[in-house]
């Protein structure tokens, strides 16, 4: 019995640690990539909508066209706590999930540096 317990405890320890994926992250964000502006806009968090407004800026939906990428569809999802990531083939979306779900808090995002991982065109991770 003894040397059973500890791969047990060593998957359980695993389990708890590891990232998981979440169906509710990777749907919203590819309805984020597929929608039109308006729609699209109405998946922005609070602070990723006011980045991107601000300064006098026009509307969302007339900033976020020039701002998206292709898109693409969503390929991997990892889910860490009320935090995610999305990705696709050209890009990555950071999501936090809110009361009323999940929404993009960062968008057209790419791999930089180690000190700065990621460069996102809306927002941030």
């Amino acid at each position: 019995m003894r040397w059973i317990l500890p791969p047990i405890a060593g998957a359980l320890l695993l389990a708890g640690c590891a990232p998981a994926a979440d169906p509710g992250v990777g749907s919203t964000a590819q309805q984020f990539l597929d929608a039109d502006p308006a729609t699209a806009c109405g998946l922005l968090s609070p602070r990723a909508l006011e980045d991107l407004t601000r300064h006098g800026r026009e509307p969302c939906a007339d900033v976020l066209p020039t701002l998206r990428s292709p898109g693409g569809s969503v390929a991997d999802v990892v889910v860490w706590g009320s935090d995610a990531q999305a990705r696709t083939g050209a890009e990555t979306l950071f999501l936090h999930q809110f009361e009323d779900g999940w929404r993009i808090t960062g968008g057209g995002c790419t791999p930089t540096t180690a000190d700065a991982p990621y460069r996102c065109l809306i927002g941030g991770p």
